[in-house]
């Protein structure tokens, strides 16, 4: 009669199991390290200090994703940081004169309205593939050194 003798089964079952939760922190490490990247070079494309010191990054809750967003309750001279930073990313329009006036100004306004910044927009090209490269590397890395043990 033949028999077959498996030795370490328990260890590669056991490292196997562990592979999950390995997987699931390598992942939130990346995504904090990809958020203050992002969030970084998103300041720097708006430009000016009043509007990006309103910026923030955001790890979904379930340790999936990562956004740079303007904070929550917080304004800006009177109007929300999330508007200011819409108005920002995509552009906006430019109040026309009514011809009413009692003093007439020379029009200022040269363009009908401002073209948008496109600050997140850029950055998310800019890095998306670079950063999903690297983090695809590290969880790779990750889950490697826990199977090794």
């Amino acid at each position: 009669m033949q028999s077959i003798e498996i030795t370490g089964l328990k260890e590669v079952t056991a490292a196997l199991d562990a592979a999950p939760g390995v997987i699931r922190e390598a992942r939130a490490a990346f995504f904090e390290e990809a958020g203050a990247r992002m969030l970084t070079d998103v300041q720097i494309r708006i430009g000016g200090p009043r509007v990006s010191a309103v910026q923030e990054y955001q790890v979904g809750s379930g340790k999936g994703y990562v956004a740079v967003r303007a904070m929550a309750k917080t304004d800006l001279d009177g109007y929300a940081a999330g508007y200011v930073t819409n108005a920002l990313e995509n552009g906006h329009a430019i109040r026309r004169p009514s011809g009413n006036a009692k003093r007439k100004r020379p029009s200022r306004a040269r363009v009908a309205s401002v073209r948008g910044k496109y600050m997140y927009r850029d950055v998310r090209e800019d890095q998306a593939a670079r950063l999903a490269e690297a983090g695809a590397k590290r969880i790779e890395d990750a889950v490697l050194q826990s199977l090794k043990k």
